[in-house]
């Protein structure tokens, strides 16, 4: 934090300046955010679809693509 009166630099757990010794002002605690709770609601179901098409993907288009990419029939031989 900047000295008002001086402008020399004084970490934040001072009190007073150590230049010209006045007193800084106190830092003003953040507001916390308050989340909606539609918000986080509407969050949760994006993740959790994003995650369902993830897993729909690697369990029904990887196994048939798989072979393919490594060279091999795309069907199993019996």
């Amino acid at each position: 934090m900047d000295c008002p009166n001086c402008g020399v630099y004084n970490p934040e757990d001072r009190l007073v300046c150590w230049r010209c010794d006045q007193e800084l002002p106190k830092p003003k605690e953040p507001k916390k955010k308050r989340v909606d709770p539609a918000t986080a609601m509407r969050r949760m179901w994006i993740i959790v679809g994003i995650a369902l098409l993830i897993w729909a993907l690697l369990t029904w288009l990887l196994p048939s693509i798989l072979p393919m990419l490594l060279g091999g029939p795309a069907t199993p031989v019996p």
